[in-house]
Parts: structure tokens; sequence; C-alpha cells
């Protein structure tokens, strides 16, 4: 996620994902953490998604 990203700053709760889409977890720092509704996205995160429905441009329009 770059600091440009809208989702930046945002709760992982609050950020509106595609329907069918899950995340699996967040790397921040290099260390994977358990995805919890209430985490704040940083510029940085690497965020590992699992989606049977969604496309590549859904899941990146969530979190531009």
């Amino acid at each position: 996620m770059t600091p440009q990203s809208s989702s930046a700053g945002r709760a992982l709760g609050d950020v509106p994902l595609p329907e069918g889409t899950v995340v699996a977890t967040i790397v921040r720092d290099g260390e994977p953490t358990v995805p919890d509704p209430a985490v704040r996205l940083r510029p940085g995160d690497e965020i590992l998604l699992v989606s049977h429905n969604a496309t590549e441009h859904e899941i990146h329009t969530a979190f531009q």
C-alpha cells in the first residue's frame, strides 16, 4: 500500500472489499499479522487477499 492510497489510515473493516473477498493476512514490517477489522492500514502494508469472484481491477480499486 502506498502513502497515496485512500485506504491508508483507515480501519480494515471500513475498506469496501468486493463481494466474496477476504483478507488472509497483512504483512507489516516483514511480519504477518492477523487481519482484524479494527487494524488501521499503513503505507507499506502488504495485504494478502483471497477471492473467488473479484477481478484484479476490483481488488486494486478497493486499495487505491
